[in-house]
């Protein structure tokens, strides 16, 4: 097997170090305030999504370079490694159905990956359009993309473990995408409302926002043990 191969298993790992190290430092370094509780001076667990770290002022008017700067660095770090998986379909290539199922499962997860990178170049309180259209490719490729991707292990010749897990993190991300999308966007930036309560419903807001927490947690752990898959094949 070529060492290119090889590629998706580090780029992946390095991933979620670097992932994990950055917004851990962007939440400790956010100013604070979230659509609901503008004054709050720190990051809140159930009132402010991931993105909220990227937006380039908070909701009381400070400036959040140090906090955007390095979500923003988290999500390229994201787009640029998802790229590898280009090279997943090589460790597929046992039979011509599993590999072409590995093709597309990539080709879902590039695209997922290059969203985020729009996730990142589009702040949620400047470009919120913009923004949200980019979360929702992003999360439909990857829903779409890891069920092509549970096929493939199902169909490969290792343990079965990796197919549960895949299972278990496609049907995480498919229901959190259908909660996301079962409801339209709304058509105003609420970054730019006085009395935001009017217009979105506290509840599942912070469903949605502890929510996507939970997702992520489940996405890193499973992209972790995608890669001892990735490298079994290898080794195999």
């Amino acid at each position: 097997m070529t060492n290119f191969s090889y590629i998706p298993v580090y780029a992946l790992r390095f991933m979620i170090a670097y992932f994990i190290v950055t917004n851990a430092a962007a939440m400790i370094l956010f100013p604070g305030g979230t659509l609901f509780n503008p004054d709050l001076n720190s990051y809140s667990f159930s009132g402010n999504f991931f993105s909220d770290l990227g937006i380039t002022f908070t909701r009381d008017g400070t400036q959040n370079f140090l906090s955007s700067f390095l979500f923003n660095s988290s999500l390229l770090i994201m787009g640029l490694c998802a790229v590898s998986h280009v090279f997943v379909p090589n460790l597929f290539r046992e039979n011509k159905k599993t590999y072409v199922i590995s093709v597309i499962a990539s080709i879902l997860l590039v695209i997922s990956g290059i969203s985020f990178i729009g996730v990142g170049l589009t702040p949620a309180d400047i470009y919120f359009e913009e923004h949200v259209w980019f979360v929702i490719l992003a999360f439909n490729a990857q829903t779409v993309g890891i069920f092509f991707m549970t096929i493939a292990f199902l169909l490969s010749k290792i343990s079965n473990r990796y197919t549960i897990v895949a299972f278990i993190y496609f049907i995480n991300v498919a229901l959190y995408t259908i909660f996301e999308t079962s409801e339209p966007p709304p058509d105003f930036n609420p970054f730019e409302l006085e009395n935001v309560g009017e217009f979105i419903d506290y509840n599942r807001f912070t469903i949605s926002v502890v929510w996507q927490k939970i997702i992520t947690v489940i996405s890193m752990i499973s992209i972790l043990i995608f890669t001892f898959g990735y490298k079994k094949l290898l080794n195999d």
